[in-house]
């Protein structure tokens, strides 16, 4: 017997989709303001800016125009969303042109200093926290040697607003030991470092807030994930100046969100068995401890089946709510997906299980391609091949008295397939097709395949750090390449919540 799946809860009957802007970008005047509809029984939307009503829109697809603040400031935004007898079904609420700052630690200067017979080296750094994360811990090191570790911050430490740290420590001086490492540590695990050498250090300044991190993907002349990626492999230029790298981390040292979204309409039901089990196998090989996955699925409407966690238990087994059913509204399921990666931190990726055919989607058509593009997740799709008997119908289509061949469904799904390479060229992710025919390689195996070539990708992601000079709120817009020969950039991503 299934088990019923989760309800639809009152934020995700609306969903604000953020005006489009440059990476840290403050926006101010006449901005777009688009929605996506979830809950079929909205006819009006209602926005609001600072508590303030500003238009009632009774048409689709409930799209408005708001003046914001110049010169640009912190400005809530709301939707609400009502049926045709003015009975609230849900609502949506962002802030935007909050300026928030990365995670971070840079040592600012190693001074050397003399006490008696004894040289010593104080070591000060700056941590810069974000808004709504809470420094647990600092440690200074000397070589591999841990000299101090800080766990007191005054009221510093308290959320509610991004905030720059200042930490110092006293060591002994000893060039030979090479360099000085500083480690801070989040409470939710998150840990970022910063290495100097001893012998030579210079004064850097306070801490750039400024400080971007772009996720990078880079291929082979074979089109596999490169690996052994070095600082000096990139290079980075802002408006033609070019950017020392700060650093470059692994996918190890980042925590990943992944995104599963999987089509439960009607065209699964003989696959729902095979589809829950490698989608298992998939989140228990690709999420490591400090990773988080969410879950969506989608046919005539779309839901989450779980929000971000890193428990793999729970997560698989909310897979088993798929409950195959209808139609498919697949434009709508990746803005929603894509909308989940709101205010959560680290790498990114959204995996989209799906026939690729869309029937019901109540977003405008180029919407979801739109967003994907801007945002740029990496969005991976698993499309899965059509069979004359799999060719279904939903209820819904047949009591209209609609009717499909199958060579029209064929060519749907071929259209549908230029759409979704698209996307996933535009975002640096993949289209991987699964035949599921009677072939010599049975479907659920070509499904584990494709999932861990998705999975070496995850692997293979990198974070680039440089400081940006442009000043607070301004547009960040970086030019990056790789300079190694024989490699290519599939993709660079700058960091940061939606909104």
């Amino acid at each position: 017997m299934l088990a019923l799946a989760p309800a639809l809860s009152a934020q995700d009957a609306i969903r604000i989709i953020p005006p489009d802007r440059e990476h840290r970008e403050r926006l101010s005047g006449r901005v777009e303001v688009q929605t996506l509809i979830i809950h079929p029984l909205i006819t009006a939307v209602e926005f609001s800016l600072d508590g303030d009503r500003v238009q009632r829109v009774t048409e689709k697809p409930f799209t408005t125009h708001i003046e914001l603040a110049d010169p640009p400031r912190e400005q809530a935004l709301e939707v609400r969303g009502f049926d045709e007898q003015g009975n609230h079904l849900g609502s949506d609420r962002i802030v935007l042109n909050r300026l928030d700052v990365p995670f971070a630690v840079r040592i600012l200067e190693i001074r050397r200093e003399q006490a008696s017979e004894y040289a010593t080296a104080r070591v000060e750094a700056a941590v810069s926290v974000p808004r709504s994360a809470t420094l647990e811990r600092v440690e200074f090191y000397r070589g591999e040697r841990l000299v101090e570790a800080l766990r007191s911050f005054g009221e510093e430490t308290a959320t509610g607003a991004p905030r720059t740290i200042a930490v110092e420590s006293l060591m002994e001086w000893v060039p030979a030991d090479g360099f000085v490492r500083v480690v801070a540590r989040l409470a939710d695990g998150r840990e970022w470092e910063d290495a100097e050498l001893l012998q030579g250090a210079e004064h850097r300044g306070e801490i750039d807030v400024q400080l971007v991190q772009l996720q990078v993907l880079v291929t082979d002349r074979n089109g596999n994930p490169a690996s052994n990626l070095r600082p000096e492999d990139f290079q980075v230029r802002e408006k033609g100046e070019r950017r020392p790298v700060e650093g470059l981390h692994q996918s190890g040292d980042v925590p990943l969100v992944l995104g599963l979204a999987i089509d439960s309409s009607s065209s699964t039901r003989l696959i729902r068995g095979s589809l829950i089990e490698v989608s298992a196998s998939f989140l228990e090989a690709a999420l490591a401890t400090s990773d988080r996955a969410f879950l969506v699925h989608f046919n005539d409407a779309v839901a989450v089946l779980q929000p971000p966690s890193g428990h793999k238990e729970l997560l698989t087994s909310r897979l088993h709510y798929l409950d195959p059913k209808g139609g498919t509204a697949l434009n709508d399921a990746i803005l929603f997906s894509l909308l989940q990666y709101r205010d959560e931190p680290g790498r990114r990726a959204l995996v989209v299980i799906s026939d690729g055919l869309d029937e019901h989607s109540r977003s405008e058509p180029n919407q979801a391609a739109d967003f994907a593009k801007r945002l740029g997740v990496p969005v991976y799709f698993i499309q899965l091949e059509p069979l004359q008997a799999w060719v279904l119908v939903s209820r819904s289509d047949r009591s209209r008295n609609r009717s499909y061949s199958t060579t029209a469904r064929l060519r749907e799904h071929r259209r549908a397939r230029q759409r979704l390479l698209r996307i996933s060229e535009q975002t640096g992710g993949r289209l991987l097709p699964v035949g599921r025919s009677t072939g010599s390689v049975p479907w659920p195996e070509q499904l584990a395949t494709v999932f861990r070539r998705i999975q070496d990708d995850l692997r293979h992601q990198y974070v680039l750090t440089y400081y940006s000079n442009q000043p607070p709120g301004t547009a960040i817009v970086p030019e990056v390449r790789v300079t190694r020969r024989g490699l290519k950039l599939r993709s660079a991503v700058p960091l940061g919540a939606i909104e």
